[in-house]
């Protein structure tokens, strides 16, 4: 799958695409969400802590974290080394732009240009040393309803996502999304595609953040993102204030069914202290005691789900 020289930059150097082993692509491990949801929950800056949590992960199989912290909301690469130095576990750390209220206002007053300048300088490392691995969770706004049809950017996110696009051509690297509630994630592609993005390095996050009774009419949404070559990304496993696991198995396994399992990413999205083994949450290993048992259950083979959470991650990663 992965040729063994082709590497990728972690927090601690360069590593193989070929030792990723087990990764989530999509958590938040340093971070200041807070300053987004203005909860104290959603604040973790205590590098013992969430190397610990790291350790459960790790001993439970896990070898890889990519974490999608944005700029502005506690993205910190310097205390990511160190929890991966603690914790013994990979950490791919992405450049992510987040919702605009978060920003301050010399990125607000920032050209197409200049946003895209701005992103390959953290890209590049921005004076620590540490490199990213890829660009996100880049973000736009939620809406309440859940029709793909009726979603449309602001004129200040479609700027945003043209900068991201451009960024992505100057380094050739991956790019994830947040599209959440309101079904963003046709927008979202069409606006990087139309600003020269390739299609086939887009990471389409959160398509388990909504669901209908008629699973066709997700199906649907799926295939329209599909189509044009994206990666799709059910993250969300245990946020059931969202929906239950049990409405997210079936429809990963019908795009299995119909050909789609190269095109999928798992993940969890862990952005609150509550969610940690600590304070009574889940922690990053319930990928091992709840959702790959689910997925077996559900009738995905061994096979499928390494492709799932070992050879897909690395590939898209990898860029291809």
């Amino acid at each position: 799958m992965n040729h063994p020289s082709r590497t990728i930059p972690t927090v601690t150097g360069d590593v193989p695409l070929s030792s990723l082993g087990v990764t989530l692509p999509h958590e938040h491990v340093i971070h200041r969400i807070s300053a987004y949801s203005g909860k104290p929950d959603n604040t973790c800056t205590d590098v013992d802590l969430v190397a610990k949590e790291l350790e459960i992960f790790r001993r439970a199989g896990g070898c890889t974290i990519c974490d999608v912290t944005p700029l502005a909301t506690g993205r910190d690469p310097v205390a990511l080394r160190e929890v991966s130095q603690k914790s013994g576990i990979y950490i791919v750390s992405a450049v992510g732009l987040y919702d605009l209220k978060v920003w301050p206002q010399e990125m607000r007053d920032l050209s197409r240009s200049e946003l895209a300048d701005l992103l390959i300088l953290h890209i590049e490392g921005n004076g620590t040393g540490i490199r990213a691995g890829f660009i996100g969770e880049i973000a736009s706004h939620n809406e309440s309803h859940s029709d793909w049809r009726q979603y449309r950017l602001y004129d200040e996110e479609i700027r945003i996502f043209r900068a991201v696009a451009d960024a992505q051509r100057r380094t050739g690297l991956t790019v994830s999304t947040h599209a959440s509630l309101g079904r963003h994630g046709v927008m979202q592609l069409r606006t990087l595609m139309g600003a020269g993005a390739d299609p086939t390095k887009v990471i389409i996050g959160h398509c388990d953040a909504q669901a209908h009774d008629d699973m066709e009419i997700d199906l649907e949404y799926y295939h329209v993102l599909l189509a044009e070559g994206a990666m799709l990304e059910f993250d969300m496993f245990g946020w059931d204030e969202l929906l239950p696991d049990s409405v997210r198995y079936p429809r990963i396994v019908a795009l299995v069914r119909e050909g789609f399992g190269d095109r999928l990413l798992i993940s969890m999205d862990l952005c609150r202290l509550s969610q940690l083994h600590r304070y009574g949450g889940r922690g990053f290993d319930y990928l091992f005691t709840s959702v790959i048992p689910g997925l077996r259950n559900a009738g995905l083979s061994v096979d499928e789900i390494h492709k799932l959470t070992v050879q897909n991650p690395a590939r898209i990663l990898g860029g291809n």
